[in-house]
C-alpha cells in the first residue's frame, strides 16, 4: 500500500472536508463583523501625521497604496491656502485642488489629539514626494495616509461568501468521502 494509495487520498480528502466545515462558521463571523464595522473592521483609524512642517516648508509624503492626505493646523482659510506637489527632484511640480473630498472628514482629531484641517489628498498623483503649502493662516502642515470615507478595509461580503464556499466544499468532500456500505 504506497503513500498515494486511494484509501489515503481519501482519508485526506474527508479530512480536508472535515477542516473546511470547521471553517466556514468562523469566515461566516468575520463576515458579519465585516458588515457591521464591530472590532477592528470598524470605521476609519484615528489619522496619525507622519510628516510634519512649518508653512512655507516642504513636507515629505509617504507614497501610500491610499495615497496622502495633507493637513494644517490652526483653523485654516482653505480659499487663501495653496499647496504644490512636487517631485525630489524638482523636475514636476503639481498644484493641488484645496478642500476636502466628498466623504471624507474636513477636520480631524490625530493619534496626539490635535486637531488638522483637511487641506488637500494626492492619491490621483504619480512621481511626487513633497508638498509645499502656505497662506490662509496655515502655520503647520502634516501629512497622513489617506483615511478615505471609514468604509475601505470592510471585507464582510467577501468572506461571508468564502464561508459559503467552505461549507460547500466542506460537505461534498465529507458526502463523497463517505464509507460505502456493501
Amino acid at each position: 500500500m504506497g503513500i498515494f494509495s486511494g484509501t489515503n487520498i481519501r482519508r485526506t480528502a474527508r479530512m480536508f472536508g472535515t477542516a473546511a466545515l470547521f471553517a466556514a462558521p468562523l469566515f461566516a463571523l468575520l463576515g458579519i463583523a465585516g458588515l457591521l464595522g464591530l472590532g477592528s473592521f470598524g470605521g476609519t483609524a484615528p489619522v496619525e501625521i507622519l510628516h510634519s512642517a512649518p508653512a512655507g516648508s516642504p513636507v515629505e509624503l509617504s507614497n501610500s497604496v491610499h495615497g496622502d492626505t495633507v493637513w494644517g493646523q490652526p483653523d485654516v482659510d482653505l480659499a487663501a491656502v495653496t499647496c504644490e506637489a512636487s517631485s525630489t527632484d524638482g523636475s514636476r511640480t503639481v498644484d493641488l485642488q484645496i478642500g476636502p473630498v466628498e466623504g471624507s472628514p474636513s477636520e480631524v482629531v490625530d493619534a496626539q489629539g490635535a486637531t488638522w484641517t483637511w487641506l488637500s489628498a494626492t492619491d490621483s498623483l504619480d512621481a511626487v514626494s513633497r508638498v509645499t503649502c502656505s497662506g490662509g493662516g496655515l502655520e503647520t502642515v502634516g501629512t497622513s495616509v489617506d483615511p478615505g470615507d471609514g468604509k475601505r478595509g470592510t471585507p464582510g461580503a467577501p468572506f461571508l461568501v468564502f464561508a459559503a464556499f467552505l461549507l460547500v466544499l466542506g460537505l461534498v468532500l465529507r458526502r463523497v468521502t463517505a464509507p460505502q456500505s456493501r
